[in-house]
């Protein structure tokens, strides 16, 4: 696939997620099985349904037919990233506010610290958490690994 067939798939994508306030997280187009493979992961604060998914796929379908950008046969897939998918870009972050989250921060002694607590902001260099034991900034320079954190409810 070249660059030029990727960037216009990512350009009719644009739209379809944008109206519906997603973004592209991750954008993988390769040939599979004998035919081309394009893979969409999408996001949007408060994350994204399989329904959702569901919808973008049938809307993305629909633009790459009427756009007539392949030959052969291909397949769409568009999915969320996933629960347990690293908070990395400040990005990441912005779309995880509001949620519990687990972070582990490397101290100025260089000991590794696991804080846990709902995401209050995102700041240019740094993130507020909501901890237990109250509010704490935390810079990006000081996160080894961030990630969203599952709570199971059991009935």
């Amino acid at each position: 696939m070249n660059d030029a067939r990727a960037a216009q798939i990512q350009a009719l994508a644009a739209p379809i997620l944008a109206d519906r306030g997603m973004e592209l997280v991750e954008f993988t187009c390769h040939p599979h099985g004998g035919q081309l493979h394009v893979r969409l992961l999408v996001d949007r604060v408060g994350g994204v349904t399989i329904q959702q998914c569901a919808h973008v796929n049938q809307l993305l379908g629909q633009a790459l037919e009427a756009a007539n950008l392949f030959d052969g046969s291909y397949t769409i897939e568009v999915s969320s990233p996933g629960l347990d998918r690293p908070l990395v870009s400040k990005r990441d972050f912005e779309r995880a506010l509001g949620e519990d989250v687990r972070i582990e921060v490397v101290r100025e002694e260089g000991k590794a610290q696991e804080l846990q607590g709902m995401l209050l902001a995102v700041q240019h260099e740094a993130i507020v958490l909501k901890t237990a034991s109250g509010n704490v900034t935390l810079p990006f320079a000081q996160i080894r690994a961030a990630k969203k954190a599952l709570r199971w409810n059991r009935e």
